[in-house]
């Protein structure tokens, strides 16, 4: 099957998603801005099988034009957030298909989201994800020799926080961003409670053990407070001014006063949740950031 060609000028890949052939490799042309990259080679996105531990998870590697991944100095995990859309959710998509002109990005589906198999929980450490993001962190750097940011959005800012603390031990991750993904989980266990009764609501998953036990567990564990306090590596935090959840808003300024790492925070006055009609400002900003904070690792590597 031959592969697709978007030239400048042409829609982005999430309005043709749909015609794009499942399992090809689709190069991307794009145009980056007038003091941006002006591609005349490919973008390539690659379909991948992500095993973390029983689980094959469908991911994407996408990789940049031949020059820019001659001076890429590291490598992108995005994580999405709590939809069922999974990495094909309209930000993960965009944040992907243009920071992939500068650095290789690799996507994929944490399990009971998007095309990923059904998740069973046997245990909190299940609930929390975090275990599939330092896979899919692994692997990036087996595929490009390079270390790892990882990028998560809600949900999965969460999850990158928590892999972050423990990949940084092992040089594996070198900086995370959230994206409206800065926030503590309920200390109480009842309100931990509804918080999980209302993810299994939407979530194909399947409880081995009583939620209320899983509740327990995370409670009393405070895994978002313990990784932003064991963290070292450089965090950026962007944040939604507009944002509509209450625990979000209520615990994200103290989570970030109690990080110890190099650390920004922005707040998008006007955003949503969803950053709906502000991912170029997004793209701008993560650019920008990595550009700029981790100028002396970039710098440093051969």
């Amino acid at each position: 099957m031959s592969p697709v060609q978007i030239r400048p000028g042409a829609p982005r890949p999430t309005d043709v998603e749909g015609r794009l052939a499942l399992g090809a490799i689709t190069y991307l042309y794009a145009y980056y801005g007038s003091h941006g990259w002006h591609c005349g080679m490919d973008v390539c996105r690659e379909p991948l099988a992500l095993a973390s531990g029983s689980y094959r998870l469908p991911g994407e590697l996408w990789r940049p034009p031949s020059e820019a991944a001659e001076e890429a100095r590291l490598a992108l995990v995005l994580c999405h957030g709590s939809t069922q859309k999974g990495m094909r959710h309209e930000l993960i998509r965009h944040l992907a298909s243009e920071l992939a002109l500068r650095w290789p990005v690799l996507t994929f589906d944490l399990p009971g989201f998007g095309r990923a198999p059904r998740l069973v929980i046997r245990g909190p450490g299940d609930y929390l994800y975090y275990k599939h993001l330092l896979a899919a962190a692994r692997l990036a750097k087996e595929l490009t020799g390079l270390p790892v940011v990882l990028v998560g959005h809600s949900m999965g800012g969460r999850v990158s926080l928590q892999a972050a603390a423990r990949g940084q031990e092992e040089g594996l991750v070198v900086a995370v961003i959230t994206l409206a993904g800065l926030y503590d989980l309920p200390s109480d266990p009842k309100a931990m409670e509804a918080l999980v009764a209302d993810f299994a609501s939407y979530v194909r998953v399947r409880f081995e053990v009583p939620m209320e036990e899983v509740a327990r567990a995370v409670t009393e564990s405070r895994p978002t407070l313990k990784a932003i306090e064991t963290l070292k590596v450089p965090l950026l935090a962007i944040e939604a001014g507009l944002e509509i959840y209450g625990f979000i808003r209520e615990t994200r300024y103290e989570l970030f006063r109690r990080a110890k790492c190099p650390k920004t925070f922005v707040l998008l006055g006007k955003a949503d949740h969803k950053f709906k009609g502000h991912y170029d400002r997004l793209t701008e900003l993560i650019s920008s950031w990595l550009e700029h904070r981790l100028s002396c690792l970039l710098k440093d590597r051969p």
